[in-house]
């Protein structure tokens, strides 16, 4: 009978520590306001905070880091476009308008252009490019006339200045979850 209880106590134990881990994972949450008008969130990757650097009427940046300076840094830039202030979201542009988009990722540099998708169906376009030896992946999508854009570049310390497929794989697996939301307020 004791042996039951200890095998029972165990089981719950290691459902509830599990369970545990699954709430924490979901709790660490970001979450940008953009004035009243939508809120941006998802899940942040482990040891990453969000710090905002500046947030205006029409505009927010931030950046997402960890204490460890060889793991890459994300910066995240949410501005309103009055060429885009009609588009609700990236998945209802055309393959016109997406090729307009991608032209601009490809004035400068050469790039490489894919598409993924969140679990909430937001479409997003990833850019991979280097420049002077530095690779950057450029995660953009549109919400309500606002560019989102999270830049991933290598840490500051890094060995190397190119980002592993570890690397942006963590950002796409913490962007599967990435959500507008909208707000109560509306103006």
């Amino acid at each position: 009978m004791k042996k039951m209880l200890i095998i029972l106590l165990c089981v719950v134990l290691s459902i509830g520590g599990s369970a545990l881990a699954e709430n924490n994972a979901k709790t660490h949450m970001g979450t940008v306001n953009m004035n009243g008008m939508f809120e941006l969130h998802c899940s942040l990757p482990e040891a990453y905070t969000l710090s905002e650097i500046d947030n205006t009427e029409m505009q927010y940046t931030g950046v997402l880091s960890t204490e460890n300076s060889q793991k890459p840094m994300m910066y995240i830039s949410i501005a309103f476009d009055d060429l885009l202030a009609e588009v609700g979201r990236l998945n209802d542009l055309d393959e016109e308008s997406l090729e307009k988009i991608e032209a601009t990722f490809r004035e400068e540099n050469e790039v490489d252009i894919s598409y993924r998708e969140t679990a909430h169906g937001t479409k997003l376009m990833m850019v991979k490019e280097i420049e002077d030896g530095v690779s950057f992946v450029d995660f953009y999508t549109i919400y309500k006339g606002y560019e989102v854009e999270i830049v991933l570049i290598p840490g500051a310390e890094a060995e190397n200045q190119e980002l592993t497929e570890d690397q942006i794989q963590m950002v796409i697996d913490f962007l599967s979850d990435l959500d507008f939301v909208e707000t109560a307020v509306q103006q």
